[in-house]
Order: C-alpha cells, then sequence, then structure tokens
C-alpha cells in the first residue's frame, strides 16, 4: 500500500518510464492522484484504500498484466482494470477482458479518449461501492439520500419508483443520456425486496456482440478459443436480485431473442452449454433511443419492448427541473469534499447564477463532470467564473443568443463541425457516445475528426 496521507487514485504498471511519467502527468492535469510502477506486483503494492481504478500495460517484466489481473480478482474485485495494450496485442487483450478488465486501449493513445475511460472506471467504481453499501442499508432513507427531488415533475417521479419498487415487474427508465437513470435504478433496487441481493449492471453498447452473451449468460470450458474455465454471467451473478441493463437499445437483435427467453421464461443457457439455468432475477433496463423508431427499422424487437416496458418511468433532462441544479450542485460538493478529506466546497454566486441558465446538455453526468474539473484547481474552497472551464462560458454566452441568430450566416459545414467538436467535449472524448447523441454512425464522426485534422 502507498504510504503518506492518501493513496492514489489511479494505480499505473508500465515497464516504460517514458509513457508511465506521461500517464501520471496526464492524470496530475486532471485533478487525478496517481502512483505509478514498471511492472504488475510492485503496482499492486500502491493500491490503498482510496484506489479506484488500474491502468494496466499487458506485457512486463516479472508479473505481467495477466498476472496482476489474477490477483485483482482475488484480492481488489471492485477495483475496475483497464489494460493498455500494442496494436498488435488485440487477441491477449480480448483475453485480458474475459479475465475481467472492464476496457482496452491501443498504444500510441488519445490522452481524452484514455482518460474518459479512467473517469468511466472511477464511476464503475463508485457504483460497486454502493451496490455494497445498500445491501447493508435499512430503511428508506438510507436508500433514497442519493436522489434529489425538488422540482414536482422528480417528485411524482420519485412517489411512482417507490409504490412500484416493491413489485416483481420489468421497469424501463426512459430519459436522455446522463439524467440519473442508473441511480433511480439502484434507489428501484433498494426498496424492493430483493434489496438484500444483488444488483448486477450491464453496459450493452460497452462491449462487442460476442463479448456481451458471455457477459450476460456465462460460457462453459470449451466454448470458443480463450475459454479456459467456466464463467458465471450476469444474470446468474444476480440470482434473487435486480439486472440492470443500461442502454438496452444497443442490445445486438441477435441476443434479443435470449433476453426475450429470460422474461418470458425465466430461464436461459450458458454459451456452449446445455443446461438450463433459472433466471431468478427482477429487470429494470434504461435507454435514451426512440424505440418507435427502431422498431420499425427492424433493429429491435417489438415483442421484446412490450416485456421491457411493463412499468414504463421517464426521467426529466436537467434543464426541466432547475430548481434542482443548486441542491444537486451541493451535494456533488458534498460528496467531492468527503474523497478528497477536505472541507466543503461551494459555488459563488456568479456561478450558481450562471449555471441556472445554462441548459446542461449533459444533464447531472454533465454536472458532476464540471464540478470535479472546477473543483481541482479553485482557491479557498469556492468555484468562480474563473474555474469554469473555456467551453463552458463560450456554450453559455451562445444560449443567451438566440440559436437562430447564432447560426445564422455560417457555412453549413461549420455548424456541423462544431456540433461535433463541442459533442465530443462534452462527451469527454467518448466517439461511441458522441455518434448517439448526434444521430449519426460512430463511422461519420471518425470521418470527419479524420479529415478536421487535415485542414
Amino acid at each position: 500500500m502507498m504510504r503518506g496521507h492518501q493513496s492514489p487514485e489511479l494505480v499505473v504498471a508500465e515497464d516504460s518510464n517514458t509513457a508511465r511519467n506521461l500517464l501520471l502527468l496526464l492524470a496530475k492535469q486532471r485533478g487525478v492522484r496517481a502512483a505509478g510502477a514498471a511492472d504488475g506486483e510492485s503496482a499492486m503494492k500502491l493500491i490503498g484504500h482510496e484506489t479506484k481504478a488500474v491502468l494496466l500495460d499487458l506485457r512486463m517484466p516479472g508479473w505481467d498484466g495477466f498476472k496482476s489481473l489474477e490477483y485483482m480478482a482475488l484480492n481488489h474485485p471492485k477495483i475496475p482494470t483497464i489494460i493498455l495494450s500494442a496494436a498488435d496485442q488485440a487477441a491477449e487483450a480480448v483475453r485480458a477482458l474475459k479475465l475481467g478488465a472492464v476496457d482496452y486501449l491501443t498504444k500510441p493513445f488519445d490522452p481524452e479518449e484514455l482518460f474518459a475511460v479512467v473517469f468511466k472506471a472511477f464511476d464503475l467504481y463508485r457504483m460497486r461501492e454502493e451496490n455494497e453499501n445498500l445491501r447493508d442499508a435499512v430503511g428508506e432513507s438510507a436508500n433514497t439520500e442519493d436522489m434529489v427531488a425538488v422540482s414536482p415533475g422528480m417528485v411524482a417521479l420519485m412517489s411512482k419508483a417507490r409504490k412500484i419498487a416493491p413489485l416483481d415487474s420489468s421497469v424501463l427508465l426512459t430519459g436522455n443520456s446522463g439524467v440519473g437513470k442508473g441511480m433511480l435504478a439502484r434507489m428501484i433496487h433498494s426498496l424492493s425486496g430483493r434489496s438484500s441481493r444483488p444488483f448486477v449492471t450491464v453496459s450493452c453498447p460497452a462491449l462487442p456482440r460476442e463479448l456481451l452473451e458471455s457477459e450476460l449468460f456465462g460460457h462453459e470450458k470449451g466454448a470458443f478459443t480463450g475459454a479456459v474455465k467456466r464463467r458465471i454471467g450476469k444474470i446468474e451473478s444476480a440470482a434473487g436480485g435486480t439486472l440492470f441493463l443500461d442502454e438496452i437499445g444497443d442490445l445486438p437483435i441477435d441476443l434479443q431473442p435470449k433476453i426475450l427467453n429470460v422474461l418470458q421464461d425465466r430461464q436461459f443457457q450458458r454459451v456452449g452449454g446445455e443446461k438450463t439455468i433459472q433466471a431468478d432475477v427482477r429487470l429494470i433496463a434504461a435507454t435514451n433511443i426512440d424505440f418507435a423508431a427502431k422498431i420499425k427499422e427492424g433493429s429491435f424487437r417489438e415483442d421484446l419492448f412490450y416485456r421491457l416496458s411493463v412499468i414504463p418511468l421517464e426521467v426529466p433532462s436537467l434543464c426541466d427541473r432547475r430548481d434542482e441544479i443548486g441542491p444537486l450542485a451541493e451535494k456533488i460538493l458534498g460528496n467531492i469534499s468527503q474523497r478528497r478529506n477536505c472541507p466543503q466546497i461551494r459555488l459563488s454566486p456568479e456561478v450558481f447564477e450562471l449555471f441556472q441558465k445554462y441548459d446542461w446538455p449533459g444533464n447531472v453526468r454533465e454536472l458532476e463532470n464540471v464540478l470535479e474539473r472546477c473543483s481541482a484547481f479553485c482557491e479557498e474552497g469556492e468555484i468562480t467564473l474563473a474555474d469554469l472551464p473555456p467551453e463552458f462560458n463560450q456554450a453559455t454566452s451562445k444560449g443567451s443568443s438566440s440559436s437562430a441568430g447564432y447560426l445564422a450566416g455560417m457555412p453549413l459545414e461549420e455548424v456541423i463541425r462544431a456540433a461535433i467538436e463541442q459533442t465530443l467535449e462534452l462527451c469527454q472524448g467518448n466517439r461511441a457516445e458522441t455518434a448517439r447523441r448526434l444521430g449519426i454512425s460512430e463511422k461519420s464522426v471518425y470521418n470527419k475528426l479524420k479529415a478536421y485534422a487535415n485542414t
């Protein structure tokens, strides 16, 4: 364990001194406490009670990435591991994913893309911590404290959520990205009769189709190349509890009948297996897509949609519940202060006023991101206008004038470029999320960015 007052939030295992020092510098610039080592065994000794993610090179002297993954699975199962691999290590990276890594990136890496993945891993760690705490929590106040409901829409939503929580019916949560659908799903679970059992999350677009099938249903030894032992899937892991399928609209069409079978017959089989396993889970799904369009184009089964949406709940966007911006900011800053063991961080009156005017296209997730970044550099525990990121101020000033006036006279290609670049920044470099928000393909985003880089 790292000695000193605080253990690192991010541990980096990378045998290249240059790459390791660069990663530590990039982390520092983003307000992340990080420490690194040149081999896996030394890196594992740096892990402390505040470590939220490990960045792991596959090929290192001594303990390589695979040995380190085995150690993490046994000793730190809650801490997400991200793999850094060379371009010719794709097969090894896939093997690492099957051993429990949450993501992988190839070298040379894009710093923005890398730290977008790191911050997602931080979120995953916090979610795992919350799930563990929820299993020990008793009473409604302990389970709903993270939800802020001041506006009429959110008060009504919370009332509905409490009423349906004790039921075992499937729930479909809809709403834009970042509104808090995952948090609401955890609250419903915590108020249900299944609260003492696991709450298990699967992000449908996070993995390729083959890995997603194994992630959901598990696999038998020898089911495919690299399946060296039996693996229990998420459905089986959630036995007696709740399975949360995030971004269900991105579930591949050929896996949809299998989920339908789980909902209809309450049973499934592992990949490569013949034994029928009972699925004792409550399913909560979330999406930000238009199901009507998906069903019409044939990429989502209508019968599965009706099975999922027995109880539909829509979470309003943050711009439609501005009364909650202040309380949410206070709660988020309280969590940040507690995590950093520092006095309560606050907003200056000018920043509070600006936050009330801003449209928050990224919703609560964007608010969390802005506060995390600003609080890393603010002085005397107060976030001022000078601490806000430049793009935030630009977006606010543009939003203060009419959108028609701002766009009028601009060449169409410039409008498209601005939309892509600003959305990419909002999504912290995540091209897949950028494409989803803009309603275009990820390949189109990639091609546009490639063209912009040459101009």
